[in-house]
Order: structure tokens, then C-alpha cells, then sequence
């Protein structure tokens, strides 16, 4: 891995725009402090979700959209990925609704339907093959099979966070890492490699960042901007790298594929 905040490809998710806990001074930070000729964006950007029980969309969270949109302006290739906080994204009907209808947010699903949103995308990389890119809540049984659940304890932990956020970051990671070990995430992961014919895959969604080859595939994880702060990167000889967006604004490569 090149040692440069220059890269070929930027891969985020779970920035959670709309949530009162992103970290978005920081992710405004990075995004000056980095130089990419893509960046794609894996879901959950903006907390529709959240927006919906409870509108909050401060200048800071409106400075980072207009960031993105700035970028794509000046020729960085952005790729908007749907999650499940922003699965309206992946209705074109309701996406049509709520950009024209009287919604507080018409103006931001106008803005996120620049980016052509997707539900996946294949990532072509010469060193470590096909990659699915996808948000991964797909292999997440609670979010696909009772997203009433889902909903409900992301308003308990929108509460928590402003209280107590190492509270809140040590239940939410307990519960995301019980409900992973019961549902098989990593073994649905690897079933989708095998299916699909992948070499690999990169998700987002449990806000687990992580970067690891095992023996028939690899698997990378974004991480989240509400309590990591990391990225998944590709350089310019396409290597991939997990990094961290430190408190004292500097990048630091965690590791490595």
C-alpha cells in the first residue's frame, strides 16, 4: 500500500446524515484531506430512518452533502449504494414521491438521486479479483426479517448516544456481534462469494470495520462515521487497505488485504 492520501477508489458507508451522532466535522475533514478519482458510498449515507421519527439535519451534515456533490462537479466519480436507512432509495416510486411531495427532506433525496443510486456493484480490482460491493443488510436476519426490531433499537441507541457514547458504542457493538454469531453473517457472506462467483466482498451495515483474507474469499468492511471513522481504500496499483481518520486528522492504515 502506497502511504499517500492520494487513492484510486474511496469506499464508505454508514455515514448516518440525519443522525445526531455522525461525525460529521470529521468526515468533512477527511474529505479535505484526501485526493480519489472514485468514492463510492455504501449505504446508509443518509439516515432516512431516523429523519423520518425525528427531522435533524444541522448545516454540518448539509456541508458534507455538499461535499460530495461538490466533488462529483469537479470530476470525482461518485457511486451511491443503498442501505436500509435509506431503502427508499431502492423504490423508484417512493424515491419519486418523496424528492416532489411536501417532505422536509425533498431537497436531500433530490441530491442523493444524482448519484444514480444502486443496490451493488462489482468491483473489477487486479490483484485481489471480483468484489461484491454491497451494503450487507442483506445478511442480516434481523433487518430482513423483522425490521420493526431494527428501527426500534436504532431509536433506543439515537437516545443513548447522547448521553453516554461509549455506553451506547459497547451495547450497540454487543448486540450487532450476538445477532451476527446467531444469524451466520459471515457464513451468508461467504455463501454470496460462492453463489455469485466472487472473489470477494465489501459491506458496510454491522459498523464493524475489518479487512480479511480467508481461504476462499475476502472480506472488507467500511466501518461507520458515527464511532470508527474508517474507510476502506484501493491505491493506485489497486492494493486495499482498511484506514482511520484520527482525532488529530491524520490517516492511518489499520491494515492491509
Amino acid at each position: 500500500m502506497v502511504n499517500s492520501n492520494k487513492y484510486k477508489t474511496v469506499f464508505l458507508s454508514d455515514i448516518h446524515l440525519g443522525f445526531n451522532g455522525c461525525q460529521s466535522d470529521r468526515l468533512k475533514n477527511f474529505l479535505d484531506n484526501i485526493e480519489a478519482e472514485r468514492i463510492f458510498l455504501v449505504g446508509d449515507i443518509v439516515d432516512l430512518w431516523s429523519m423520518k421519527e425525528n427531522f435533524f439535519w444541522p448545516k454540518s451534515h448539509q456541508i458534507v452533502l455538499d461535499k460530495f456533490i461538490s466533488l462529483q462537479r469537479s470530476g470525482t466519480k461518485i457511486k451511491y449504494i443503498s442501505g436500509n436507512h435509506d431503502d427508499p432509495l431502492r423504490d423508484e416510486a417512493l424515491t419519486k414521491s418523496l424528492g416532489e411531495g411536501d417532505y422536509p427532506y425533498k431537497g436531500i433525496i433530490s441530491a442523493l438521486k444524482s448519484f444514480s443510486p444502486s443496490e451493488s456493484y462489482v468491483l473489477k480490482n487486479k490483484i485481489h479479483g471480483n468484489i461484491l460491493v454491497i451494503h450487507g443488510d442483506q445478511y442480516d436476519i434481523v433487518t430482513s426479517n423483522a425490521k420493526w426490531v431494527s428501527k426500534l433499537g436504532g431509536i433506543i441507541y439515537d437516545g443513548l448516544i447522547s448521553l453516554n457514547r461509549p455506553l451506547s458504542k459497547y451495547l450497540k457493538r454487543l448486540t450487532k456481534n450476538i445477532v451476527n454469531k446467531a444469524g451466520n453473517f459471515q457464513k451468508l457472506v461467504e455463501n454470496e462469494c460462492k453463489r455469485g462467483g466472487y472473489d470477494g466482498l465489501m459491506c458496510g451495515h454491522i459498523h464493524k470495520p475489518e479487512i480479511r483474507k480467508f481461504e476462499n474469499y475476502s472480506y472488507l468492511n467500511t466501518g461507520d462515521w458515527i464511532e470508527s471513522c474508517t474507510a476502506i481504500v484501493e491505491d493506485e496499483n489497486e492494493g486495499l487497505s482498511l484506514i482511520e481518520f484520527d482525532k488529530n486528522n491524520t490517516v492511518k492504515i489499520i491494515k492491509s488485504l
